[in-house]
């Protein structure tokens, strides 16, 4: 790579790992996707035949840049591949084995790969499997439409039940649920759309950021519908698919709302909030730190000097679960203080 690169001389082998620090007014998690990790053998033998490949892959196969420089050749002896089986919602919407969510971008990018194939091999067959087509956006059912009509790529509604080599073939075994035929196909190549899953790392940066993440492991949003790129947790934003799969149209468009947010919360000489923060009685805080703990949003802080417990209100959300924590009742949440909620109890029953 140090010979092909020439002058540009972008290879530094010599450059070594460093850490830096910077203070910074606000964060946003675009972190990305991993696809589903197949084992080898598991899913229509990926990783033990050579000619079952995934998506990631195949485009990469496409790619004028790629090992092939965009000719479309099997992995195993090179050849052109005549027929051509893409199989859909590979380990996507399978509660026993995957995940039950749809992965939102395979239909497309499916139907992309179908035709981009038909252009680079016209006289080659593509086939694929699918439950059903998923293509929710500005001109993507036409797109499908005009790989069926225009490339004659076929589809076939139903699961694939097993592929398996035979001589230099891949045997595909399936099904037409819509004909009710079984369907039998001799390929040369086999392309899995495998399922869009949180990538590595997203755990333990939730977890050193207190966001919240959802029972998938993407990181969860303030509101679904009104505040969609924002984080419980002031300061963060989201942005693609740190927050579930997503599409180039749709991440981009997210991308784009959280950096107005950003501008938005950088615009003012001053910064506002919602006034429901908490505040400590020190006559009857102990500084047991109980509270400092159990703290998602690291708003309060020991002080040694008084041993209490200080409130950096601009951090504080007004959760709450301090105030639950405290063996003592000395914090109490402004405007919204244990008398006050009895008050309204009381008013509530008289009426």
């Amino acid at each position: 790579c140090v010979e092909v690169c020439g002058k540009r001389r972008a290879i530094n082998f010599s450059q070594k790992e460093s850490y830096i620090t910077e203070e910074v007014g606000a964060i946003i998690l675009a972190t990305g996707y991993d696809p589903y990790s197949l084992e080898k053998g598991q899913e229509y033998g990926y990783g033990k035949n050579m000619d079952v490949i995934d998506g990631l892959t195949f485009e990469r196969i496409l790619s004028a840049s790629g090992p092939t420089h965009g000719e479309v050749r099997r992995p195993s002896d090179g050849k052109i591949p005549k027929e051509i089986v893409f199989i859909q919602c590979v380990r996507s919407r399978n509660q026993e084995k995957g995940v039950p969510y749809c992965s939102k971008i395979c239909c497309m990018y499916t139907a992309k790969h179908a035709l981009l194939y038909k252009q680079k091999v016209p006289n080659g067959q593509a086939y694929v499997f699918y439950i059903d087509i998923r293509a929710g956006g500005k001109g993507y059912e036409e797109f499908v439409q005009r790989t069926m009509e225009e490339y004659g790529a076929i589809y076939l509604r139903g699961r694939v039940s097993k592929v398996f080599k035979e001589g230099d073939k891949m045997i595909v075994w399936g099904e037409d649920t819509l004909t009710s035929r079984k369907v039998e196909i001799a390929a040369d190549l086999v392309v899995l759309a495998t399922a869009i899953v949180p990538s590595q790392g997203v755990r333990e940066l939730a977890d050193s950021l207190r966001l919240n993440i959802d029972e998938y492991g993407f990181l969860s949003e303030a509101h679904a519908k009104l505040r969609p790129v924002e984080s419980l947790t002031a300061g963060y934003y989201l942005a693609g698919c740190a927050q579930a799969p997503r599409d180039i149209a749709e991440t981009v468009a997210q991308a784009s709302g959280a950096a107005s947010k950003v501008i938005a919360l950088f615009s003012g000489d001053f910064l506002y909030k919602e006034p429901t923060t908490v505040t400590i009685e020190e006559g009857l805080c102990m500084g047991c730190g109980v509270c400092v703990e159990i703290c998602p949003y690291d708003a309060l802080a020991l002080n040694p000097e008084k041993g209490t417990v200080d409130v950096i209100e601009v951090l504080c959300e007004g959760c709450g679960a301090c105030v639950s924590s405290c063996i003592c009742r000395a914090i109490q949440l402004k405007n919204l203080t244990d008398r006050q909620i009895f008050e309204m109890i009381e008013v509530i029953g008289r009426n």
